[in-house]
């Protein structure tokens, strides 16, 4: 437990240290180190980060949602992964973070193995079309990294997901 909360500090302090882009979820503003749109900016991407006119760009920040207990990529998010994959192909300094994710329901331990699952399911995908292993790093923060903070359905679905932030481009 120390040591994973020790992980999510020095991950924190080195995305402040990496840069300052902001980014707005629903219910405030998060920090983190990349350089394009936030997960939740309602510039970019919809209320919640999904806005389909930006699904099918890259380099764009994404969220891929996933089912309760489930950790196998939904076929609507195919063609979205594929796009992010050709851009990392055609850009092999480029790197993304896979940030799993899962909702409140569950032992900690539980929903970080979880959200390394969710992570790893959408690595694999990119891995499928070529993606280097080199370009993409995986970590789940299980039910700690919440965009909704409701206590409903709608909150969980929005918290069962795997982010894929661009590091570098």
């Amino acid at each position: 437990m120390k040591k994973l909360h020790l992980l999510v500090v020095v991950l924190f302090s080195f995305s402040v240290l990496g840069g300052c882009s902001s980014f707005k979820s629903k219910r405030g503003s998060v920090q983190d180190g990349t350089q394009t749109s936030g997960l939740g900016d309602q510039d970019s991407f919809g209320e919640y980060g999904f806005s389909d006119a930006n699904r099918l760009k890259a380099p764009y920040n994404q969220s891929y949602r996933f089912g309760f207990d489930k950790y196998s990529v939904n076929q609507e998010d195919i063609e979205s992964i594929n796009v992010q994959a050709n851009y990392l192909i055609a850009h092999p300094s480029a790197k993304v973070r896979l940030e799993g994710n899962a909702d409140e329901r569950g032992s900690r331990e539980y929903n970080i193995a979880l959200g390394w699952k969710r992570a790893k399911a959408v690595a694999e995908v990119l891995k499928q079309q070529g993606v280097s292993n080199a370009q993409i790093v995986m970590i789940s923060y299980g039910k700690e990294k919440p965009i909704a903070f409701g206590h409903d359905e709608d909150a969980h679905s929005q918290n069962r997901r795997t982010d894929l932030i661009y590091e570098s481009k």
